[in-house]
């Protein structure tokens, strides 16, 4: 049997970890994507951390924050909800809902700025102990794991077994956890929303398609909204619609087949142990639209240095680079390059700042989102790198390691380049 393990309400939790007088209170964790990292002033407090990933969490942040201000910008309330305790959610309070949406719903709520050091702490310290109780784990996200129990435990034990862990996981590290387990990891990740919150679920073979017959195909991990259009074009509204439409699914060929193997538990999909990293992506939405140029590639400058560090922490090489803007009247422009060099981020600066210039096509409209990603790994898509550059690449990566090792140990912002000022 695959086991989901899903943390509840897992930043609440944390901060509830840290200050259990939160315990039943309507408490809200929010973010508001780090406008500060564009502050003109040197900051101590800033962090990478390359343990977990996962929605609504960054490898590199602030670490400290001024809660009574981090959600004001003058007399307007600024960010999101990232987790909601399940008290808030009573109120209709739900994650990706703004802050001042929020507080009109539930205007006592407790607002909490994020800490995702403690969170990434927190997540890799269970995924430490859970690898001593179950064979093969999977890190899915910061706050969602699988585990493979074939071999380790007999069918007929699961549930007493993972009802024992849940319980161990609340004694160990006081998160509410709540486990799903079945022949298929994704059935069983479903079986984990059923059985929340703070609950266990096991879902036999046998009981798969009575299990899955009512629940809604945008419910399925991992339906995204083309194949949703697409399946309620042909009257696919349910998991059970689609387990009588075999046929229809094998027509879209091989995606098609996968996810309808996925929908039947028949998958057999297996747990990975380690996922290698396939991008590393950095983004910023303004809450004030950038009209000045000057200030727009200020900004640019900034995000390639703290982008540049986290490449060269993680020790990659990237040959495909993808940038975009966004306009305040929702245009937009973006263009993905791969170029085969030696990473240093003399180069990054240069490459990218040039090409921001080539994709800013309205010049006249201040900017509100700023985005850049590095994908395609030299050790994914092996290449030559490019000779007539080799020899300098050289001399900058050297010169960036040197620069990342002084960053590490005295702050990311000891040392910043020209293009800052």
């Amino acid at each position: 049997m695959f086991i989901h393990l899903d943390l509840d309400c897992f930043f609440a939790s944390c901060e509830r970890f840290r200050n259990p007088s939160l315990i039943g209170k309507r408490v809200v964790v929010g973010g508001r994507g780090d406008p500060f990292i564009f502050d003109p002033k040197p900051a101590q407090a800033k962090k990478l951390v390359t343990l977990n990933s996962g929605a609504f969490v960054p490898s590199l942040f602030h670490a400290d924050h001024d809660a009574g201000n981090y959600f004001k910008d003058g007399n307007t309330i600024r960010g999101i909800v990232t987790t909601a305790s399940y008290e808030a959610r009573a109120y209709g309070v739900k994650t990706g809902m703004s802050i001042h949406q929020a507080l009109k719903l539930c205007p006592d709520l407790i607002l909490i700025p994020p800490d995702h050091l403690l969170y990434h702490t927190l997540s890799h310290q269970l995924m430490e102990y859970l690898a001593t109780v179950v064979p093969v784990m999977e890190q899915y996200s910061i706050d969602e794991m699988f585990g493979d129990l074939r071999g380790w435990v007999e069918e007929e034990d699961t549930e007493s077994f993972i009802k024992n862990l849940q319980q161990q996981i609340t004694k160990e590290f006081k998160l509410p956890v709540s486990i799903g387990a079945s022949s298929s990891k994704w059935i069983a990740k479903l079986a984990t929303s059923a059985a929340k919150p703070y609950g266990t679920r096991v879902v036999h073979q046998h009981q798969i398609e009575s299990f899955v017959n009512p629940i809604p195909i945008d419910d399925f991990p991992g339906v995204g909204k083309a194949f949703s259009a697409k399946m309620n074009r042909y009257g696919i509204k349910t998991i059970g619609d689609a387990w009588k439409s075999d046929i229809l699914f094998h027509s879209w060929g091989h995606a098609g087949k996968e996810l309808y193997a996925r929908l039947t538990g028949t998958d057999n999909e297996s747990i990975h142990p380690s996922r290698s990293r396939k991008g590393i992506g950095m983004s910023r939405s303004m809450d004030h639209p950038v009209k000045e140029r000057s200030e727009l590639f200020r900004r640019i400058h900034v995000m390639v240095r703290h982008w540049s560090h986290t490449i060269m922490k993680l020790g990659v090489n990237p040959t495909t680079y993808s940038f975009s803007l966004g306009y305040e009247r929702w245009e937009s422009s973006k263009k993905q390059y791969t170029v085969y060099r030696l990473f240093n981020e003399s180069f990054l600066q240069n490459f990218a700042i040039e090409k921001f210039k080539e994709l800013d096509l309205y010049p006249h409209l201040p900017v509100c989102f700023i985005a850049m990603s590095a994908t395609k790994f030299i050790h994914h898509d092996p290449k030559t790198f490019n000779i007539l550059e080799y020899e300098n690449d050289s001399k900058m990566r050297s010169l960036t390691d040197a620069v990342t090792k002084m960053r590490e140990k005295y702050g990311l912002d000891i040392m910043r380049g020209g293009g800052e000022l």
